[in-house]
């Protein structure tokens, strides 16, 4: 943790995937402080059926950062629009197509290498 996970209509190329996932693991670690190894980076290609917005067929790209708790509101919003202004730059997608949320979880109940997670860093 944190775990990235991007929710895209189907078609991003695995070039521009490795760019989005490199950036976004940085912006990350400069943000709220996690190791390099904790953080994943996950793409979900979603068919032109599996998406709508309002009711009807869209193309917006939703991100769920799940994070531990442990960092300040301001450090939380930054890490938002920053995922955001990332998958913009590298994709061009509309800004209006894009949505990040940020969900917080207690380390003590995320399990990775059969432990669970140190408490957070505070950023």
């Amino acid at each position: 943790m944190p775990l990235i996970m991007c929710y895209t209509r189907a078609g991003l190329d695995v070039g521009t995937k490795a760019k989005l996932a490199a950036a976004i693991t940085d912006k990350v670690h400069e943000t709220i402080k996690s190791d390099f190894y904790h953080i994943s980076v996950i793409f979900d290609d979603l068919a032109s059926e599996s998406s709508y917005v309002a009711g009807k067929a869209g193309n917006d790209t939703l991100i769920i950062c799940n994070i531990r708790v442990g960092r300040s509101d301001g450090a939380i919003q930054k890490l938002s629009k920053a995922i955001s202004d990332i998958w913009h730059d590298i994709t061009q997608q509309s800004e209006d197509e894009i949505e990040v949320a940020v969900q917080e979880f207690q380390g003590k109940f995320v399990v990775r290498g059969g432990k669970p997670m140190p408490e957070a860093p505070y950023a």
